[in-house]
């Protein structure tokens, strides 16, 4: 297409023609995307465009992205866009992606977009990715981007700062706090990453590895720090480059870069930090509590003289975060350093917490995933006032979510009362006389009968190529041999054809690891990831097949045939392991290929109940965009703070066995009480088992969601009156 673009531009000749075809062919999806863009512009000659592929083959996506968003503005023409393309190859992906999002403002004109580039080149990574984020909101317009820009970008943080909370008015504050919380993410893994030396995946360089760094590599590493860090420990590092005393090298290069992550921090300004808080299980233990927690303390200590409460009121007018991070404090056992010691003022604070908990689907299952780390921080009277407020605000039915707010109450009553007061239970009893108990039994029913019927029980567990992979595998692996399972092929999950040789050469792995699995796991690991095969192991318990399938992911075709293979073929149980990050390449977007091909649909998704188990780090987000993709039909092991193998593989090997030995009416209750000895501990009480109350919330949600589609009102879908859990 890029050469048919370009072969209808004026005075194209077949000379030119056969030069155009053997360019074309040198670029990538992203530049001819661009090319095809820029050859549609006015003013564009064949010779111009074939001389531009150079510089669009030298763009990486992000800049090319930022390029087809330029030649996309009204009344751009070839000899401007020229022009702003030498700019778009002097920025970085953050600012070519903030330029992109510039450029697509609706009503963009090309006089603008000029003076604007010059503007977002001198942008730090943080400020150009926060004001992409924020130029890519849906109601941005030319005007307001022109003023974030200009009035707010261009000033330097401790302004910003002040220009926030003196200068500008409620909504755009509003604009403003949402465009860090969207656009978070990226801080949050940089941040995360700079906890120690770290890959581009965010996972820590051994001190092995980082002793066979050349001197060259070590100066790259140290010069992808920021610029305030490389000039604070330049006068350190660089005469020990100049010797080649790299043990020197790398003792500065970790200090530089802890130094780096508080510098990233201190950058940010305070309504940036409170919005990163507000993420929390995203971000790490030690980013949450050793920096940004204490820097945000010790700026409302500054401006606001400690009160948080007036903090709240400033940095978020429309109580947007208010319950996020409120919760998030709880959970992380930071609360105790910001909240008020006066009565009043912490009522005040739970008056915000609950307006901004109960405003929409996903603040209600935040708030119900870390509302237990709150109460348990909380004094008795603060509980009971939160407890009472919830109970206004199911009465009022003014949130839309009286059911859902009822359950949370009607929960903790039934599985926690000791948290709760005298009063405070009389105040859910009465709430639950008011608007009827819903059985929430209905919702701890599994799907072990129709699991057991073909006799098998299946999982498939995918490991990354990187140490943590090779450790959970070698973990995993290893305690299930120990319990008497036997290693074999996975032919089932083994999606490319192979050979004669290295279906021997596999066989003979497999059995080295079976006999030595100390020495055989870490060579059959690196078999699986060089040939692409998959093992399982098998075990009979009680008449029932189960089979541990385990994959080392290759790529992202054979991952969506693994996807494929796992619904199709009926297994029951997909466990993504690794860092956080992988879930995307493991679960998320190979399924989203699989959907929009047309290679799974709706109704294969529905066929059965599956279950997740989420090994690494991660939020409810993560968890509930999981329920939605599989169309609610699953049932989830996630953790809201830090993931491990020490719980991850007990519970994926205890699940089955479990089921196997007990009736298929056992409830996830039950399950919860045979599993309680793996959960022992201060990170066991973060994982989110099936049966919890965010997995009610989600299953009543997703009956809501059914009984409207079907034109039944979903209050009465949402439960029965009848007799509560207890």
């Amino acid at each position: 297409m890029a050469f048919e673009k370009w072969s209808s531009l004026p005075a194209v000749t077949s000379d030119l023609g056969l030069k155009a075809l053997r360019a074309i062919r040198t670029m990538g999806y992203e530049a001819c995307r661009s090319f095809r863009r820029y050859c549609g512009l006015p003013k564009m000659t064949p010779d111009c465009a074939l001389k531009t592929i150079l510089l669009l083959n030298r763009f990486d996506d992000a800049q090319n992205r930022a390029a087809q968003g330029l030649f996309a503005v009204a009344g751009m023409n070839a000899v401007q866009a020229l022009d702003s393309l030498g700019i778009i190859a002097r920025v970085h992906d953050h600012q070519a992606r903030a330029a992109g999002a510039f450029a697509g403002v609706a009503g963009m004109n090309v006089g603008m977009l000029d003076d604007a580039l010059p503007l977002i080149r001198q942008m730090s990574r943080d400020d150009a990715w926060n004001a992409g984020t924020l130029f890519l909101s849906p109601a941005m317009t030319r005007e307001e981007a022109w003023f974030w820009l200009v009035a707010y970008f261009a000033n330097p943080p401790a302004v910003r700062e002040k220009q926030f909370f003196h200068s500008l008015g409620p909504e755009r504050r509003m604009t403003l706090l949402r465009a860090f919380y969207d656009g978070g993410e990226e801080l949050v893994w940089r941040i995360n990453n700079l906890h120690a030396i770290t890959d581009r995946f965010g996972f820590e360089i051994s001190a092995a590895e980082l002793s066979r760094y050349s001197a060259k590599q070590l100066q790259k590493r140290f010069e992808q720090l920021s610029p305030q860090i490389r000039f604070g420990f330049g006068s350190r590092f660089y005469p020990l480059l100049a010797t080649g005393r790299k043990g020197g090298m790398i003792a500065v290069l970790r200090r530089a870069t802890a130094a780096d992550r508080v510098e990233t921090a201190r950058n940010l300004t305070s309504t940036n930090i409170y919005a990163l808080l507000a993420q929390g299980s995203e971000l790490y233990d030690s980013s949450f509590r050793d920096i940004l927690a204490p820097i945000l303390r010790q700026s409302i200590e500054k401006r606001f003289s400690g009160n948080l409460l007036e903090f709240l009121h400033a940095a978020d007018p429309g109580n947007l975060l208010v319950s996020s991070f409120i919760v998030s404090l709880a959970q992380k056992g930071k609360l105790t350093a910001f909240f008020p010691e006066n009565n009043r003022e912490q009522e005040q604070i739970l008056d915000l917490v609950a307006l901004s908990a109960f405003k929409d689907e996903n603040s209600i299952i935040l708030f119900s995933a870390t509302f237990m780390h709150l109460l348990e921080v909380l004094d008795q009277p603060a509980r009971t006032f939160l407890i009472r407020k919830m109970s206004q605000e199911a009465d009022s039915g003014s949130s839309g979510f009286t059911r859902l707010i009822s359950v949370i109450l009607q929960y903790y009553m039934r599985e926690y009362p000791q948290l709760l007061s005298v009063e405070a239970r009389s105040i859910i009893d009465r709430l639950i006389v008011r608007h009827g108990a819903v059985d929430l039994y209905k919702y701890l029913d599994t799907p072990f009968a129709q699991w057991k019927k073909d006799g098998r029980l299946g999982s498939i567990s995918v490991f990354h190529a990187d140490d943590d992979g090779r450790r959970s595998f070698a973990s995993f692996l290893t305690m299930l041999l120990e319990s008497g399972y036997r290693l074999r092929l996975s032919e089932q999950f083994t999606v490319v054809p192979l050979s004669a040789k290295i279906r021997q050469a596999a066989g003979k792995l497999i059995r080295y690891a079976q006999l030595h699995p100390a020495k055989g796991l870490p060579l059959l690991f690196n078999g699986m990831q060089r040939n692409h095969f998959c093992v399982t192991l098998v075990r009979r318990i009680d008449g029932l097949t189960i089979s541990q399938a385990a994959s080392v992911y290759s790529d992202e075709k054979n991952q969506e045939l693994l996807i494929e293979r796992f619904i199709l073929g009926g297994t029951e149980m997909f466990a993504q392991r690794g860092h956080s990050y992988w879930r995307s390449e493991q679960i998320t977007k190979p399924l989203n290929v699989l959907m929009k091909e047309g290679r799974l649909s709706k109704k294969d998704l529905a066929a059965k109940q599956r279950f997740l188990s989420l090994g690494s780090c991660g939020g409810v987000k993560a968890y509930t965009r999981l329920s939605e993709m599989f169309l609610g039909h699953v049932d989830i092991l996630a953790t809201i703070g830090t993931g491990l193998a020490a719980i991850n593989d007990p519970y994926n090997k205890n699940l089955f066995e479990v089921i196997a030995r007990n009736p298929s009416t056992l409830s996830w209750q039950d399950i919860s009480r045979k599993s309680a000895f793996i959960f022992k501990g201060d990170h066991g009480r973060d994982y989110l088992q099936p049966g919890t109350l965010p997995a009610i919330l989600h299953k009543i949600l997703n009956e809501e969601r059914k009984s409207q589609a079907d034109g039944i009102p979903g209050e009465k879908a949402a439960g029965s009156a009848g007799d509560p859990m207890g």
